[in-house]
């Protein structure tokens, strides 16, 4: 048995994966820095983006400052006024009574709830259907009878609950309104009449067009 060929070809298939494994890693210096240069940063995304971002997807530096992850400052650039009547608010965590709740969860970094370029579920940013249930699972396990056999991911996926903006199902809304009607009057168009001025259309003036309508 020739050992001395058997160790020639050894080394000669290690020297290919080697020189393989070389210029994968070239390859893709190069693709990165043409990437950066022809300002084509989409090739960076981990994932897709939601709907309601698919306008930034091409302008990363709307949202991201180089690698950094995503800041409160950034997200409320465009969402202060939605989070101006926020129902799980800075406030609400800063008192103490609720300080449990936030070892649970860091609710006060829009990310830890907000995951973009990470598909979860097709509803705005995308979120973990079963989030809620961080701090909400007693309400499914035997806490509210309304809500016995209801399932952790139903809360906002149903359509019922909004994080931040829960006022008009929220319990105190429901205690405060229970001598209300259960449906609102059906709101109804009044009846419109419109009389034309004019028999005929006006000819068209181009002249008087062009000035404006001046004389």
């Amino acid at each position: 048995m020739d050992l001395r060929g058997t160790s020639f070809v050894s080394w000669r298939v290690l020297f290919n994966f080697k020189m393989a494994v070389y210029a994968t890693c070239i390859l893709l210096i190069v693709w990165f820095a043409a990437s950066f240069a022809l300002d084509n940063k989409q090739v960076f995304l981990p994932g897709e983006t939601s709907e309601g971002h698919y306008l930034f997807e091409a302008s990363c530096g709307s949202c991201h400052e180089g690698f950094k992850p995503v800041t409160n400052e950034t997200c409320l650039r465009c969402h202060e006024v939605e989070m101006a009547e926020d129902a799980h608010g800075r406030k609400k965590f800063l008192d103490p009574r609720w300080a449990g709740e936030l070892q649970k969860l860091e609710v006060l970094t829009c990310t830890t709830c907000h995951n973009e370029h990470v598909h979860m579920f097709d509803r705005g940013v995308h979120l973990q259907p079963d989030l809620c249930m961080t701090c909400h699972e007693g309400i499914i396990a035997g806490d509210l009878a309304s809500h016995n056999g209801f399932t952790p991911d139903g809360c906002w996926t149903a359509g019922c609950h909004n994080y931040h903006d829960h006022r008009s199902i929220s319990t105190g809304f429901l205690r405060q309104n229970l001598d209300r009607p259960p449906m609102l009057p059906v709101q109804q168009l009044p009846d419109r009449s419109v009389s034309a001025q004019l028999e005929a259309a006006p000819e068209p003036d181009l002249y008087q067009e062009f000035l404006g309508g001046a004389s």
